[in-house]
Formats: C-alpha cells, structure tokens, sequence
C-alpha cells in the first residue's frame, strides 16, 4: 500500500509565464471571485498584470516557495515511512496530478488558519477527483502549542532585546464582506495572536495588521502600510503569521516594499523574521501533525 504525505501550497512564480499561469488561476478561483464575471476577468488581469508584476519578481529572483517546500518535504521524510510530496493550487505541480500515484493520502494544507480562500480552496481540487483511496485531512493547527514554540523560538532568534522592539504580526489581508458571509479567518487570525502574545517576552508593543490588499473594497484593518505610520525614530520587527513557507508577499512585499516604506517613514530599524520554512522541528512537527489526522474521507 503506497502512502503519502501531501502538503498544499498556493504556488509561486519563478518566471514570467508562471507567474501569468498563477494570475490566471488565481483569478479564476470561485473562492477569490464568486461571480461568473471571474471567467473574464481571469484571462484579462492575467494577461495585463504579469510582466509589469514579473519585473518586481526579478528582483528577488522569483518565489522560494519550490525552494523551500522542496527542503520541507526532505526533512519531512527523515520522520516518516510515507512519501512526502507538495501540491501547488494555482501553479504546477497540481493535487490531481499527485494523488493518483497513491493508495492512502493525508492532506496538510500549509496554512496554519481556516479561510475559504486558502484553507477551503486548497481542498476544492480533491472534489474534483475520483480518487478511491484514504483521505486524511489536517485541520488548522494555529492553536497547536509545538507549532507556536516554533513562531516564538524564530521571532526571539532574530533580534537581541524584545523591549526595544514593536512587533507587527502582519496577516495576509481578506475583503471584509468575506468575514461578513462567515469565514473564519479574522478570528483565527486574532486568537493566534493572542496566544503568541501570552508566550512572548515583552515587546514595546505587540500588534497586528493586514497586508496584500487589492481592489476597491474594504479590506481587514488596520492596513500594515497605517500601522507602520506610527513608528517613526522606532525599531520595527515583522513577524508573517498567515505563512508557513516564504514566498512572494515575504520576500518581495514585506521585505522590499515595505522597506522602502519604513525608510520613508524614518523607522530606524526594519526586520522581518522568516518563517518555519524547512525548519527541522517545524519538519518534525507537519509529521507528527500528518500521524494525529483523524479526519477521513473516502
């Protein structure tokens, strides 16, 4: 009986045509864009966005994300008898293209919170296909205590004195109307916060914001680019918490342009931490994660 272990990812460009791919697919996604409208929309953003997005791609030399899911699945697998193996959602290598190589599976989806947008999207593609054997599905982990020693060991790792510092847990951001029809994510979001909160030493502050806001609508508040604002002559430390692996809104977003924001703004220290990536405990941990699934499926 062939086993595995599939971590779900949303995907990551490392060159123009896979970044218009991820527009494409992206845009398409019922859970980015609910209306009909979206099989329009998605080939015209598409083809008009990606090579202006790929020439601030190339300055970070595209997404870690292959890079270090690749790494994670091979420390992974010093832990385990299974296979461990990644699925992208919007770029290549796609669930429906794995899943069938195996009798039994258990799916991790890479997102510590529940959104209909990453959580519930990831797992759309597995109703789409006739796949006869075991399911096992992890749930959101963000409440798990070994995960979050791992949050804490990395934040505390990355400056000398917590007391000189204001910690900004940045959260990808979400239309507020998405909260509004039920999503649990601004919940989640906020618990976790107050989880890491009770575990850290002390900050000058500790806070949180949104980023990647696009569109017109409203999005969840207070928008990082505000938060920062209030930290002129500050040391600022940027702690990703809606991401296990690093990616593009890490990399690009966090650590080019909200750089050059922060220097703007005369903040005098700027970091961001990294996230678990291929840490060896947060590989050790997605394992024993992966053994206490009990949510089956056939």
């Amino acid at each position: 009986m062939k086993k595995a272990i599939i971590l779900l990812n949303m995907g990551g460009a490392r060159s123009a045509k896979e970044l218009k791919e991820f527009l494409y697919n992206m845009f398409k996604d019922k859970r980015i864009i609910s209306f009909p409208i979206r099989h329009i929309l998605a080939p015209l953003i598409s083809n008009l966005r990606y090579k202006k997005v790929w020439e601030n791609y190339k300055s970070i030399g595209g997404s870690r994300i292959y890079e270090l899911t690749e790494k994670l699945c091979k420390k992974m697998k010093q832990y385990t008898d299974f296979d461990v193996v990644y699925a992208m959602r919007y770029t290549k290598p796609h669930l429906k293209d794995i899943i069938g190589k195996y009798d039994e599976v258990t799916l991790l989806p890479l997102y510590p919170h529940y959104s209909y947008t990453t959580y519930e999207s990831s797992l759309d593609e597995l109703k789409e296909i006739n796949f006869k054997g075991k399911i096992n599905i992890v749930k959101p982990f963000f409440e798990d205590d070994r995960f979050n020693e791992i949050i804490k060991e990395n934040i505390l790792n990355s400056i000398d004195n917590p007391s000189e510092w204001h910690l900004i847990f940045s959260a990808h951001g979400l239309p507020k109307k998405m909260i509004e029809k039920g999503d649990k994510y601004q919940s989640h979001i906020e618990k976790h916060v107050n989880i890491l909160k009770n575990m850290l030493p002390k900050f000058k502050s500790i806070n949180l914001a949104y980023q990647s806001r696009f569109g017109f609508s409203e999005w969840l508040k207070p928008y990082l680019h505000e938060e920062l604002e209030k930290f002129k002559n500050e040391k600022v430390l940027i702690y990703p918490i809606s991401f296990m692996i690093d990616n593009s809104e890490t990399d690009l977003e966090l650590k080019v342009e909200y750089k050059h924001l922060a220097d703007e703004i005369g903040i005098n220290d700027y970091k961001v931490v990294e996230c678990p990536n291929d840490n060896k405990k947060a590989a050790k941990f997605l394992v024993e994660l992966a053994n206490e699934s009990n949510t089956s499926e056939s």
